[in-house]
């Protein structure tokens, strides 16, 4: 008698009957039969629920396939795309360091299949590290902050990073636009509550050090300078809501260990919103968008480790002059004896 004909959805592009060979591996190991991605791409197929076996999810990724089980990955829509720009700047050691840029998330939003440097890790590495690594992002950027994002490639070199950050170790240098003239360096040491809200709040007692936020201003820019500067970045990036006869200050900032929106509300604290940073300032258009601020991460350091990385703001180099231009690319790149 002739063998009964497999199912067709057995060995269809979605579908997999696993034989022998398969029995006792990891589903995210047997899932690699169905789809070309690397571990990490595979494990967030699990996690995300679009993987079955015998027609029942499984987001168990060491759960253990035997032979016959009947393996199955649902359908998705591919992630769309932002058109923002992503890379790998570097490596030390177990550390890696990426460059996202404004309008990019730092990690992949749960139940949203938006863009974000997260999900392109496995191709910004697989040129240099292989497609199998699995960095732990160790830093996250606001959507509209550029700059530098540190990954660990081990659970070893994560916790090293972790033990610095939270004994104030770590040294994270910024680049900001004001809105305002800040005319002398300027600490904010309020502690923040950042527990279940969209905007995080100021509470009136001080924070640890390591939780401060220092500002420095490089460069101000007034009257026609800052007119023209005003309209430069109102064409370049749409921002409608930028007030022209507001003065406009180039900061350095300095965090060492960071909260979420932490920069943005000291700033907004001390009388200097970032610009256009409509979810801060006083009377801004609306609180629902934060619109698009000016904010790059361009400094992290800790230990023997350091990365610098310029801002991606084009505009900066003709609208500095010569001293400004000094100051902010030694604050981005200082020497290691500098304090």
């Amino acid at each position: 008698m002739a063998p009964k004909p497999p199912e067709k959805t057995d060995q269809s592009a979605n579908t997999r009957r696993l034989g022998a060979e398969a029995a006792g591996l990891r589903l995210d190991c047997a899932l690699s039969l169905l789809v070309k991605e690397g571990l990490r791409g595979r494990r967030r197929y699990i996690k995300e629920g679009s993987v079955q076996v015998n027609g029942a999810p499984c987001p168990n990724p060491a759960h253990r396939v035997k032979a016959g089980d009947l393996l199955a990955l649902l359908p998705k829509a591919a992630p769309r795309s932002s058109g923002t720009q992503a890379g790998l700047v570097g490596q030390q050691g177990d550390f890696c360091f990426f460059f996202k840029d404004a309008g990019l998330h730092t990690a992949a939003l749960a139940g949203k299949d938006c863009d974000s440097l997260e999900r392109r890790l496995p191709e910004l590495l697989k040129p240099s590290l292989g497609e199998e690594a699995l960095p732990i992002l160790l830093q996250r950027l606001d959507k509209e902050t550029s700059g530098l994002v540190c990954a660990a490639l081990t659970p070893k070199a994560a916790s090293i990073f972790r033990k610095a950050e939270n004994a104030g170790l770590c040294e994270k240098r910024y680049l900001a636009l004001l809105a305002g003239a800040l005319d002398c360096r300027q600490t904010a040491r309020w502690r923040l509550n950042t527990q279940a809200r969209r905007t995080v709040r100021l509470l009136p007692e001080e924070a640890e050090p390591w939780r401060w936020t220092e500002f420095f201003p490089l460069h101000v820019w007034e009257d026609k300078a800052c007119i023209q500067l005003h309209k430069l970045l109102q064409d370049a990036y749409s921002c409608a809501w930028l007030v022209p006869s507001q003065a406009i200050t180039l900061a350095a900032c300095r965090i060492r260990r960071g909260a979420r929106h932490q920069i943005r509300a000291h700033a907004a604290a001390l009388g200097f919103p970032l610009l256009g940073d409509t979810r801060y300032a006083k009377n801004a258009p609306t609180s629902e968008t934060s619109g698009h601020f000016f904010l790059h991460h361009g400094h992290l350091a800790w230990g023997c480790i350091s990365c610098s990385l310029a801002p991606p703001w084009p505009w900066l180099e003709d609208q500095l002059p010569p001293p400004a231009q000094a100051l902010a690319h030694r604050w981005l790149s200082p020497d290691q004896n500098e304090a």
